[in-house]
Order: structure tokens, then C-alpha cells, then sequence
């Protein structure tokens, strides 16, 4: 810490030096050339005793930051939880500075971070490329991306931001989809190939099934998933929108295993019984969140608002909490600052026990994703038939 402290006393001292023999040069009393290097060498004694007191402070910084982090509480039906690493810090109130931020980091499930960010699928190029570029600024290194459909491309936005930020690939989990109108075995690997074309990657963490609709086909679609797996492609293979009896078809199924199923989740929205499946030995999937905060409607919710207030925190804050507290990676979808630093700031939420049995006791159940062809929509469209 402290040689990079002195790197920021080079500059100016070397600045300094050149001013000095200009001095020198021109200065013709001797003891006028006296005063400016007594004056000089006061000035970098100075600087030098500064750069080490910057570098005792933050010593001192870390040390209690370390002593003061503390573990998460336990959850009913975690999933994933023997693989799961604890956050950097996870104190139940925290500020909103630039070091509340920075002390901040997400645990991880089979070395996915449960906090990740969505791009919404609505924006223009401009806002997709600096809210992702924000987001890594903040901290984020998990970022879902989506292919092209004709209401949202936001792929090359993604690569792009990934591009310019500079960080090492291995630091970011990179998530995209393959739409379900390309899921034909014959039509997964031409689409994964221009997802890795957009985002200019070689490969990315985890590619999802959109939804078990129109092409998809269980022993079909995920084997060419495996087989893109197998080839280095692609890392790890998921669904999304998958109840729990077509997950339990496509574990069976798949060549690979299935990492995760991507799935609206919310306290109005719980998901107990696939949570459920998930967590079961046997199984084994993680389960990621998109609409995590319900559209901003968890702040309708008296029982989260309460939470929210004896924790000094915002209903949507709680909302991310109380997701981590069942063991389930979120994907709030945001692309502004001041949302991408509150959602950040979630992660020094700690809820106890208390505080779950609340949030678990809403009885308001509501979901805002339900196309018609949607699969727990199935028996009631044959019902209509």
C-alpha cells in the first residue's frame, strides 16, 4: 500500500525537481539557491510523511473491516447452500458512501455471485452500455444479457461495456439466453455463436433456455446445450421459467447438468415448492431471480415496509435480502446509478430470523410474467380449449 502511495508522490515531485534546477539555473545569489532546497526538501518530507499515514489508515481500515464482518442467517429451503461463500461484509445498516459501497461484495453459489445485474429490455444502446459499465464500477461482476428479439438486443451493448471496463475475464459471470423460437437442436448452436459475436466473448458463464415453449424439446435442446458445454462454449447450462416438474423432465434429460433455472421471484411470488425441488440432493439446480423487487411493488406491502424501517433500508433493498436469505441470486434490472447503488447496498442487509417469518407470512401472491403460453398456464389453456 504504501509504494502505491508513493506513486502518487512521483508526479509532483519530479515536477517540482524540474522547477528547481530552472531556479537554480537562473538564480544568481548563492543563498537565494540555499532557501529554495531548504525549501524543497521540507516540501517532499512532507509529502512523504503524508503517503505514510494514507497507508497506516487504510491498514488500519481493513483490519477492522475484517473484524467486523459477520455471516449470514440462515434460510428455510436454501438452495445451494453447502456451496455458497459469505460476502465480504454484511453489516444490517449501511451508508451510502463511496467506502460502504466499495467494503461491499456478494456471497457466491458454485462461484456465481448471488447478486447480478438485468438489462432491461426496453433500453436503447447508450443506456444499456453505461448502466452495465456502472454496474462494474460499483462492483458487480455478475451481468445478464439477452439474445436478439424483436423488442430488445442488448448483447453488443454488454460486450461493449464489458470491453471498455478492462477486467479480467475470469472476474465476470456473463449470462445470455437462446430464445425459444431458436431451441430446435439444429438452431441452438447458430444462435449461441452470434450471442458470442455480440458480446465479443469466447465463451460465456452460463447460456439459459428462455422458455420451454415453441421449439424446445427436452432431449433435443439440451443436448446441443451440452454439446456446446463440451466444446468450452459455453460453461455452465440453464432454463428459465420452469416449474418444478419441467425441471425434474430436463434434469433427467440433459447430458450436462443443469446449473440453474432463471424464474420470476418475490415475496409476492415465493416459489416455495420449486425452491423446494431445487434444494433436494438429487436436483441441484440454483435458482435465479429476475423481477426481484416485483416491479417496485414490494413498497406496497406493509410487512416489508416494517422490515424496511428497522433496518434503516428501502422496501426493494429488503425485497434482495430476504432472496439472499433463501439461498436465491437476484437480477434486479436496473441501469441508472442511484438504483444500481441502492441494490448494491442491499448486501448490507442482514435479516434475522425475525424478520423472514414476517416476509414469508405475506399473503398477497402476484406474478407480472404470464404469457398465456407460459407453462403453469398450460392446464388452464386446455381447460379454456
Amino acid at each position: 500500500m504504501f509504494e502505491r502511495q508513493m506513486e502518487r508522490v512521483d508526479r509532483p515531485v519530479t515536477e517540482l525537481g524540474a522547477v528547481v534546477r530552472h531556479l537554480q539555473r537562473t538564480a544568481n545569489d548563492g543563498r537565494l539557491r540555499k532557501v529554495i532546497l531548504t525549501a524543497v526538501f521540507a516540501f517532499v518530507v512532507g509529502l512523504l510523511l503524508e503517503a505514510q499515514r494514507r497507508s497506516d489508515a487504510n491498514d488500519t481500515n481493513r483490519a477492522n473491516d475484517a473484524n467486523d464482518a459477520k455471516t449470514t442467517g440462515e434460510g428455510d429451503a436454501r438452495v445451494g447452500t453447502a456451496n455458497q461463500s459469505e460476502p465480504a461484509s454484511t453489516e444490517s445498516v449501511v451508508g451510502d458512501s463511496d467506502d460502504a459501497v466499495a467494503a461491499l461484495s456478494p456471497p457466491t453459489a458454485n462461484e456465481m455471485p448471488m447478486l447480478g445485474v438485468g438489462t432491461p429490455q426496453d433500453t436503447e444502446y447508450d443506456e444499456c452500455l453505461d448502466g452495465v459499465r456502472e454496474a462494474f464500477e460499483i462492483g458487480y461482476r455478475h451481468v445478464d444479457a439477452t439474445e436478439r428479439r424483436e423488442s430488445y438486443y442488448n448483447e453488443k451493448a454488454v460486450g461493449d461495456a464489458i470491453d471498455l471496463a478492462d477486467l479480467p475475464r475470469e472476474d465476470l459471470f456473463v449470462t445470455t439466453k437462446v430464445d425459444s423460437e431458436d431451441l430446435a437442436s439444429d438452431h441452438v448452436r447458430r444462435s449461441a455463436e452470434e450471442s458470442l459475436d455480440h458480446l465479443d466473448l469466447d465463451y460465456v458463464d452460463l447460456l439459459y433456455v428462455h422458455w420451454p415453449t415453441d421449439e424446445y424439446e427436452p432431449e433435443g435442446t439440451l443436448e446441443a446445450f451440452a454439446e456446446l458445454r463440451e466444446e468450452g462454449l459455453v460453461r455452465e447450462i440453464g432454463v428459465s421459467n420452469f416449474t418444478a416438474d419441467l425441471l425434474e423432465e430436463a434434469v433427467e434429460a440433459s447430458p450436462a447438468p443443469v446449473f440453474a433455472n432463471l424464474v420470476e421471484m418475490h415475496p409476492l411470488l415465493p416459489q416455495t415448492e420449486l425452491r423446494e425441488f431445487c434444494a433436494r440432493d438429487d436436483v441441484d439446480v440454483e435458482l435465479v431471480a429476475y423481477l426481484p423487487t416485483a416491479q417496485g411493488r414490494v413498497e406496497e406491502v406493509d410487512e416489508i415496509r416494517d422490515v424496511a424501517d428497522k433496518h434503516d433500508a428501502t422496501p426493494e433493498q429488503v425485497s434482495l435480502a430476504w432472496l439472499r436469505e433463501k439461498g436465491v441470486t437476484a437480477l434486479p434490472e436496473a441501469t441508472d446509478s442511484d438504483h444500481l447503488r441502492e441494490n448494491w447496498l442491499s448486501l448490507g442487509i442482514d435479516l434475522d430470523p425475525e424478520d423472514v417469518e414476517k416476509i414469508d407470512g405475506i399473503d398477497r401472491r402476484e406474478r407480472f410474467v404470464d404469457l398465456d403460453e407460459a407453462p403453469w398456464n398450460r392446464n388452464r389453456n386446455l381447460d379454456r380449449s
